[in-house]
């Protein structure tokens, strides 16, 4: 990374918040890395571990940086909050369209912010789970608004490519409508799946089990709010599945093997 910061502010030091921490401190491009935590526990493992240099009830006046790594329903408030900081300021949510319309509907939106969604994480939380290289290699996404300006875009843009990341940009509607499909749905479709195991089937399970149900171990408040945040563009992608599973079971009561095969085939195709 070209530039070096001297001070970076973190609000909300859990898994991502803690793994761009871990991150920025890696490539020493920051002399100084504050955090912001509401929990109280969370706030000492990272200070104490050495992914923050202090914890602060506030972001600094001359922080160069602000991520914005809290859920996505509280993202536009810290952006009303901050919307005279001079930093440049992004958040992590997986989430857009809404976070933007909530700022839009309080203020004009500001300059410095640079809605992003690093599309990296784990189905863990919490500082304890954060990860050095988490962000090597992911794609972030950069849904910049109309205003956003010119040089904070390309900071951002900086910063995540000097972590290892790759950047692609998209409108926030744009964003939501693909991550509801690619991300959203899966989570949805682990968690109802989940709903018939119980602890009798677990010894019959394998490796495609936990694969399914990995991310079904996810934090279910995060979720729900992912859900309801995303509402229209989740069920659209949710009704498009509903259809597919209808049809694929259609085949199976009738034993159209031409048309099932051909379709499991079609899904087989793509994955490869």
């Amino acid at each position: 990374m070209s530039k070096n910061f001297h001070k970076i502010a973190i609000v909300g030091v859990g898994l991502i918040g803690g793994s761009l921490a871990l991150a920025l401190r890696k490539q020493g491009v920051a002399d100084s890395i504050v955090g912001i935590e509401s929990n109280p526990a969370s706030a000492q493992w990272a200070l104490e571990n050495g992914l923050v240099d202090q914890i602060a009830d506030r972001v600094p006046e001359d922080a160069q940086l602000v991520a914005l790594c809290v859920p996505s329903d509280l993202v536009s408030n810290w952006v009303i909050e901050l919307a005279d900081h001079s930093a440049a300021i992004f958040d992590v949510g997986s989430v857009k369209g809404p976070i933007v319309s909530a700022v839009e509907s309080q203020i004009n939106l500001p300059q410095n912010f640079v809605p992003c969604h690093p599309i990296s994480g784990s189905e863990k939380s919490g500082p304890e789970a954060a990860q050095v290289d988490l962000f090597e290699d992911c794609m972030v996404v950069l849904t910049p608004t109309q205003n956003t300006s010119t040089d904070a875009l390309n900071l951002v843009a900086q910063c995540w490519q000097g972590l290892g990341a790759k950047i692609s940009k998209l409108s926030p509607q744009e964003h939501d409508s693909v991550l509801a499909l690619t991300s959203h749905l899966p989570h949805l479709l682990a968690f109802a799946f989940m709903q018939q195991v119980e602890s009798k089937h677990l010894p019959l399970t394998g490796g495609g089990f936990r694969d399914f149900t990995r991310i079904a171990g996810a934090n279910p408040e995060l979720w729900w709010r992912i859900f309801q945040l995303n509402k229209d563009e989740v069920l659209t992608a949710l009704d498009a599945f509903s259809a597919d599973l209808q049809s694929l079971a259609q085949n199976i009561r009738d034993a159209d093997s031409e048309s099932g095969i051909a379709q499991i085939s079609a899904a087989a195709r793509k994955r490869q």
